[in-house]
């Protein structure tokens, strides 16, 4: 074999495997992008199911693209950009809490419930459209120490009064439309009923610290394995 040959098949054989490394991306808000105080990019539920999902021989890169602050309508106008452009294979959604946050002196949510249903089906239908498999992922409870607390209506009526009705909204779109759920919400609401003081696993009531990026991370990898099986 001449070293041209050797050469050219080699690259050939990587090429094919290249073709053959899934991607996942995550597309969220600042629960998503993970990183901030307190928590690096190594401790994100990204990185551990890159980890894991390497470990179990998977040829997958699990892609970040979440931004802090970012609602629905937000990930629309970039999704063709920083998503569909990466040609992804598996894309977790994860929206609801900027969606449904009730802002000082206003009297309803950034996002009206009706807005954030028809902009996640419509986010679904774009991933499809791109050849991407959706996963809805519901997001976590806001927790008794999240600064919102000192004012009303959440106060009154609780961290998640709001938010809980967008949860659900998410996992009708998710029926609805026939793609995989993970139930973020409900997995930490079943620790908080075993006992679990869920603002230990937030950096401030409402953000994952390193262990709740673990719980995360738990969550979503039974689902993510199985659709890369």
């Amino acid at each position: 074999m001449t070293r041209t040959l050797a050469v050219l098949l080699c690259v050939t054989h990587l090429s094919a495997l290249a073709a053959d490394q899934a991607v996942v991306v995550c597309l969220g808000d600042s629960i998503t992008k993970g990183v901030r105080g307190g928590v690096s990019a190594q401790q994100t539920f990204e990185a551990h199911l890159q980890t894991w999902l390497t470990e179990a021989g998977k040829a997958v890169e699990v892609v970040n693209c979440g931004i802090g602050g970012e609602r629905t309508d937000m990930a629309l106008k970039r999704l063709a950009r920083d998503v569909t452009g990466k040609k992804p294979t598996i894309v977790l959604v994860m929206y609801g809490t900027n969606d449904s946050a009730i802002d000082a002196g206003k009297d309803g949510p950034r996002l009206t419930r009706d807005a954030y249903e028809a902009n996640l089906t419509t986010i679904i239908q774009e991933l499809r459209d791109s050849g991407a498999q959706p996963v809805v992922m519901t997001s976590i409870p806001l927790c008794s120490s999240f600064v919102y607390m000192k004012r009303n209506p959440y106060r009154e009526q609780g961290p998640n009064h709001e938010l809980v009705h967008y949860v659900r909204i998410a996992r009708r779109v998710a029926q609805r439309e026939h793609v995989p759920l993970v139930d973020n919400f409900a997995a930490w609401a079943e620790l908080a009923l075993m006992g679990a003081d869920l603002n230990g696993l937030t950096t401030d009531g409402c953000h994952p610290n390193p262990a709740g990026h673990a719980v995360l991370a738990r969550t979503i990898y039974p689902t993510l394995a199985g659709l890369l099986a």
